[in-house]
């Protein structure tokens, strides 16, 4: 009796239950899986959402825009020009068509226009030397080497399917741009135009002109940003380059630009522009990160991308600061002004709209 009770006690504990022992296996396996899948996905570099291609990036853009312009043409609910010919003979004055590269841009003021002016100069062939005697206005030296295209013309090459012409421009935020142009054109002006204009700003607000510099100071005063705005939203009709309209400049609706470069992500953007065309970066063709000898860093492709790298907060500084010095009713025109170009280029208004909120 003790020997079999003995036995059935070994029996019990060193025969196993099958199916027992299976099911503990899955479940360890299972669990075993779903740790390795939880540490790959923490660990691993994996590729994120917003790590698309560059032609997926550009094709969102492209897609946006049109998007965005069916709702202009359809509903008409932007404050904007409507005032569009269609006549063939209509000219582009910013546009330039590059024949050798099948590239058309459409030049906007405070986008790295500078650069781009001087690199297709380049591409005609001009001497840096006689480029730096009309540094002043490279757009009319330019123009000489680049008729500005019929809107004819423009049809045709968007038609072109055996040559395709890559159609391209430059923004950045709208706000940021409208800051530069007052940092830069009155704040710190570089020619007798734009210190001239400080009097019309002070007459345009105050009804009045400028204040008498004292002895000591024999500049001008300096209109403030919100006098400046004023000034701006006043004329309505008459806009400077500097701070007109994205969709004013470039007729983007009707441009349909293939790629759209934000300096934002300039290097990247620029990268893909010069490979979709290309471009190579010898001398000969990109006149780009050579020495600052000849006076022309100012002019150079990479130049005004450096004022919007880095961190958004950090880049938009000095925006938001300048827009806390405008009423919420002055910002709020302000944006309507250029409401068209936020949305047609995808761009975010919710963290100048939080300035002006109260608790």
């Amino acid at each position: 009796m003790g020997t079999t009770s003995g036995r059935r006690r070994t029996s019990s504990i060193t025969v196993p239950n099958n199916n027992a022992s299976v099911g503990t296996v899955l479940r360890w396996s299972a669990l075993g899986i779903l740790l390795t899948c939880v540490f790959l996905v923490l660990i691993l570099p994996w590729p994120l959402p917003y790590e698309q291609s560059m032609e997926h990036i550009m094709e969102d853009r492209s897609n946006h825009l049109q998007e965005q312009c069916g709702i202009v043409h359809t509903l008409g609910n932007f404050s904007v020009s409507s005032a569009r010919t269609s006549k063939p003979e209509y000219l582009y004055y910013n546009y330039f068509y590059q024949p050798r590269f099948q590239m058309l841009w459409c030049a906007i003021s405070k986008v790295a226009s500078s650069s781009w002016m001087y690199q297709f100069t380049r591409w005609a062939g001009v001497p840096r030397e006689k480029i730096a005697r009309a540094a002043r206005d490279m757009k009319a030296l330019a123009r000489m080497y680049y008729p500005a295209p019929t809107r004819a013309d423009v049809e045709q090459m968007k038609q072109n399917v055996a040559s395709p012409v890559i159609r391209f421009l430059l923004v950045r935020d709208p706000m940021d741009r409208f800051v530069s142009a007052y940092e830069d054109l009155i704040v710190r002006p570089q020619s007798d135009n734009y210190r001239t204009l400080r009097r019309f700003i002070f007459r345009e607000v105050y009804g009045i002109n400028a204040p008498t510099a004292t002895k000591n100071d024999t500049s001008l005063p300096v209109p403030s940003f919100s006098d400046f705005t004023e000034f701006v939203l006043r004329r309505t009709n008459v806009l400077d380059p500097h701070w007109n309209t994205y969709y004013n400049l470039c007729d983007p609706c009707f441009l349909q630009p293939t790629v759209i470069v934000k300096l934002e992500t300039y290097d990247r953007d620029v990268a893909h522009l010069l490979q979709l065309a290309n471009v190579t970066t010898s001398a000969d063709n990109y006149d780009n990160g050579r020495g600052d000898a000849d006076g022309f860093a100012g002019h150079r492709l990479n130049v005004n991308h450096h004022r919007t790298s880095g961190d958004t907060l950090h880049r938009n500084a000095s925006t938001l600061d300048r827009l806390a010095e405008l009423t919420k009713e002055q910002f709020e025109r302000l944006y309507r002004r250029y409401e068209v170009d936020f949305r047609l280029f995808h761009y975010d208004a919710s963290h100048y709209f939080a300035l002006y909120e109260t608790d």
